[in-house]
């Protein structure tokens, strides 16, 4: 029995034995898999990081790309590629598709502005030859009006010794009169003859070319006239809201519209905005969309208001360019005798336009007209006789003679202000001894609606006095 009982001791302790060898290895394996799962887990954080830094290193440089060709940082794909697309087709025109990135516009942007610099340079030294060419000939002219004067002294000289000489043939002379004067009566004949033949002729070539002259005009009048300086319209009034003096034009941020930049307002039917009949004016209150921008009705006619369709226009803006003008003369925009340069200057410069040329406040010249300026803007012409008025008049004739040179229109100074659209708020006179009546003309008040015989809703009544009998 005790045998046995060792056997079996025996066999638990093998048994446990061989349990706790299977454990030890099963514990080896178990930490073998666990630091084999924790490097795999460092590793995955590891690249998860690099992953992240990546990401958030490419983000960046995305936003600072965006930020590059003037897009916001937090802008979509989505958002960002109708836009790219749109600037393709306005900006890339005649570019092939490989050349169509905001880099390869920008330096053909750059290159044609070198080119018309370099335009402008040429032109001027042009202008600058052509003035030495004039002056040089006027010192060639005057060399031959002094030869020809010196040569016109001696020939007097001439003719006196020919008069002395001619004084001692005279007696030759004289026999011969007699039949000179035969032969000339003779010679008058055969003139009078030519020239009535002369004059028949010269009738008949008339009336001939009085028939051509009327058939060119009968021609002329069947041919369509085409104004080569009609003025398209710049936008048309999409809404209109009369009740509150505002409208909605087809015109916004994407045509380089800003605020206060004002506009004359034309009806359909006539291809030149500025020969059309004036509607109204309008101007400027807030910038909507690309192609949307809200204004305020300044000036309308209420029997031929703005409609929605209507055409507007500027002679100061103009779509994606900057339009020069040049002032000469006296500006008093309000008539109150103060001047108004600056304020016509600021006008110009808020509907985008620019000033090439003007007077300063001495009234010499500041600047110069250029071959793109639109129009020489005339002010009044200054009749007095201090230095200043002397110094205008002075600019005046210049900048006149050099915009009819250059082929520059020139445009009065109410004229401009009217196509323009801009309106002066107040009329005023000043006052002192020479002040008149007449000063003060009555103005046209507008339409008055006939009043309501019956009280509205919601307005306050007037009190009458209560009866005390």
């Amino acid at each position: 029995m005790a045998a046995k009982e060792n056997q079996g001791l025996q066999a638990v302790v093998i048994v446990l034995t061989i349990f706790l060898l299977l454990f030890v290895v099963g514990l080896v394996v178990v930490n073998n898999w666990r630091k084999t799962a924790i490097a795999e887990r460092d590793a995955s954080r590891t690249e998860l990081n690099e992953a992240n830094s990546k990401v958030a290193k490419a983000e960046a440089e995305a936003g600072n790309y965006k930020n590059w060709i003037g897009f916001k940082e937090d802008a979509l794909f989505e958002s960002l590629q109708p836009q790219f697309d749109e600037d393709m087709k306005r900006f890339g025109i005649g570019d092939d598709e490989a050349s169509k990135h905001y880099k390869t516009m920008l330096e053909n942007v750059f290159e044609e502005k070198e080119k018309l610099v370099k335009n402008e340079v040429n032109t001027k030294a042009e202008v600058k030859s052509l003035k030495e060419k004039l002056v040089a000939l006027e010192a060639e002219k005057d060399a031959r009006v002094k030869e020809h004067l010196a040569a016109l002294e001696k020939a007097k000289q001439d003719l006196a010794d020919v008069q002395a000489k001619s004084k001692q043939q005279y007696d030759e002379i004289s026999a011969k009169n007699n039949a000179i004067a035969a032969s000339m009566e003779k010679d008058r004949a055969t003139h009078a003859e030519a020239m009535s033949k002369l004059e028949a002729e010269k009738s008949a070539a008339k009336n001939a070319s009085d028939k051509q002259e009327r058939m060119i005009s009968k021609l002329q009048e069947g041919l369509p006239k085409v104004d080569a300086f009609a003025q398209p319209a710049d936008g048309r009034i999409t809404w209109v809201n009369q009740r509150h003096g505002k409208v909605w034009i087809d015109l916004g941020s994407d045509d380089g519209l800003r605020p206060q930049v004002t506009f004359s307002v034309a009806g359909e039917g006539n291809a030149d905005a500025e020969a059309a009949a004036k509607k109204g004016s309008i101007e400027i209150t807030r910038i909507i969309d690309g192609h949307m921008a809200e204004a305020q009705i300044t000036s309308d006619d209420p029997k031929n208001p703005i409609l929605t369709g209507d055409r507007v226009f500027s002679q100061v803006w103009d779509r994606g360019r900057t339009v020069g003008f040049a002032i000469a003369g006296e500006i008093d925009l309000d008539k109150d005798g103060k001047d108004d340069l600056q304020k016509l200057k600021n006008i110009i410069a808020a509907s985008n336009g620019r000033v090439d040329a003007a007077i300063d406040d001495a009234g010499k010249l500041e600047g110069d007209l250029k071959l793109e300026t639109r129009y020489l803007v005339l002010g009044e012409y200054p009749d007095g006789t201090q230095a200043r008025d002397q110094a205008i008049r002075d600019t005046w004739n210049t900048l006149s003679e050099d915009a009819g040179r250059l082929g520059i229109e020139t445009i009065p100074l109410d004229e401009f202000i009217k196509l323009m659209g801009w309106r002066v708020d107040n009329r005023s006179v000043v006052m002192g001894y020479g002040s008149r009546a007449e000063d003060f003309p009555p103005e046209k008040l507008g339409e008055q609606l006939p009043r309501k015989t019956v009280q509205p809703a919601g307005v306050f009544k007037k009190r009458t006095p209560t009866l005390t009998y």
